[in-house]
């Protein structure tokens, strides 16, 4: 209603800064005169050369991509696939 007083006329208030802005702030402050985000990277490389299988994967994930995965269908399973996807 057009006059009405309480209604909030600056708006909806603002909500605080999404995770993701709050963590890059973070890893973009320098830390013993590295960025922490290098000091990160750092320690994750140091986990993957001693053998720390996460530590790999999650770099090889990040650098390399994950593989791609495929799915072979002969037969009736064409159908079976079909009738389940179109099924939801």
């Amino acid at each position: 209603m057009k006059g009405d007083e309480r209604i909030n006329k600056s708006g909806r208030p603002a909500k605080g800064a999404a995770l993701t802005e709050i963590l890059n702030s973070k890893m973009d402050a320098v830390k013993d005169g590295k960025l922490r985000r290098e000091i990160i990277a750092e320690r994750l490389l140091t986990l993957a050369e001693s053998g720390d299988f996460n530590a790999l994967k999650y770099i090889f994930d990040r650098t390399d991509g994950r593989p791609k995965e495929s799915v072979e269908l002969t037969g009736g399973a064409i159908d079976s696939k079909l009738r389940e996807i179109l099924n939801g």
